[in-house]
């Protein structure tokens, strides 16, 4: 015998949660009537680097160990990278330290175009800092994502990424659109 639904028919998300487990037709039917728009978290893809690495250089250089690789399971998703890291300018005169995210041609994403960090001090500086870029890389193929960095001046200072010191980690999430 069909039942009746008197009164307010909408579900609340609790509701769905007592679901668990239902058949997959059921399932099926349940998520036709949600709205499954874009935003959603499609996958993660996670590196870890936990060696020393520096540059003297005034040029973007890898932060070796410090990439991550994703295959985005739709054309048309997002990639969202981000990158922890200890940085350590060594003293001297003033100078400043860049890092990017870059893609595997080294393309740099939007937003991690150039983290700065400044030294102004005979002491240096070292802090953890996040870098966040953000990617439409338009294919289903696996992409390379990276984290680079370079002295601002030349002087004699070198930069380190310090992750011996605090694990560096990298972040892939793909979004689908």
């Amino acid at each position: 015998m069909p039942s009746v639904i008197s009164g307010d028919a909408n579900v609340s998300a609790t509701e769905f949660g007592f679901l668990d487990g239902v058949t997959s037709g059921l399932q099926s039917q349940i998520d036709s009537k949600l709205n499954l728009a874009g935003g959603k978290i499609l996958q993660i893809v996670r590196a870890t680097d936990s060696t020393q690495r520096s540059t003297t250089s005034t040029t973007y250089v890898d932060v070796t160990g410090m990439s991550v690789t994703i295959t985005p399971q739709k054309s048309d998703s997002a990639v969202l990278v981000i990158a922890t890291y200890f940085l350590d300018i060594s003293g001297g005169s003033p100078n400043d330290a860049a890092l990017a995210i870059t893609d595997n041609s080294n393309n740099t994403l939007s937003g991690a175009q150039r983290a700065q960090h400044a030294i102004n001090a005979a002491s240096g500086v070292s802090h953890s800092s996040v870098i966040i870029g953000y990617s439409t890389p338009a294919t289903t193929s696996a992409t390379t994502y990276k984290l680079r960095f370079r002295l601002i001046n030349a002087g004699g200072q070198t930069a380190y990424v310090q992750n011996a010191l605090h694990t560096g980690q990298m972040y892939a999430i793909e979004v689908s659109a």
